[in-house]
């Protein structure tokens, strides 16, 4: 669910086309695990972290490799 989250994310933050996006976008995500490690009573998972910032990062990706090939080119 984390990583589905972290891509969905990536894909609506790549529309924005804006590096201040991208940026405030991968904070929150890092935010959101630095509350749960502070508010819960169980350790948090960095491997989980590291997955949804690499997921979030495949969601920018597949979202800007989709417009370039949707993009029409002129020969």
């Amino acid at each position: 669910m984390i990583i589905l989250t972290a891509f969905a994310i990536g894909l609506l933050s790549a529309n924005m086309r804006s590096v201040v996006c991208y940026v405030l976008a991968g904070g929150l995500i890092a935010a959101a695990f630095a509350l749960a490690a502070v508010v819960s009573a169980g350790p948090v998972s960095m491997p989980a972290l590291i997955g949804a910032l690499l997921s979030y990062n495949a969601g920018i990706a597949a979202s800007v490799f989709t417009a370039l090939a949707l993009t029409p080119r002129h020969h």
